[in-house]
């Protein structure tokens, strides 16, 4: 999160689109319908809450080579994330990976928030 931040790269800039094409974009059709399939089984809340997860738990999947880009090389990443050659298995972990996360931090306001210091 810091490196996006340093590097001056906003989240809305690559989040909006996963968020309102729900990875569509992102994947091959076979990974959206496994995607989506969970979504459905998750009940209430499956597209809304369990989608955030997916695409924090996305976002790690790419850590350590988006920390290692400038903003140039970053944006046109995020843009355009390498996952043509994705499948079952790797959509299998990616999903893995957000139960855990929404296991953490599901009903959590903290993790919505901005952390502020009122320390004076």
């Amino acid at each position: 999160c810091s490196h996006l931040q340093n590097t001056g790269i906003e989240f809305m800039q690559f989040a909006f689109k996963w968020m309102n094409c729900l990875l569509l974009r992102e994947f091959k059709l076979g990974c959206v319908i496994r995607l989506w399939d969970t979504y459905l089984s998750e009940g209430d809340g499956g597209f809304e809450d369990f989608h955030v997860y997916v695409c924090a738990a996305f976002l790690c999947q790419f850590s350590n080579e988006v920390q290692s880009m400038d903003f140039d090389d970053l944006f046109g990443f995020m843009q355009n994330m390498p996952t043509e050659d994705w499948g079952d298995k790797e959509v299998e972990v990616l999903l893995s990976q957000a139960f855990v996360l929404s296991t953490l931090f599901g009903g959590s306001d903290a993790h919505l928030t901005r952390a502020t210091s009122n320390v004076g």
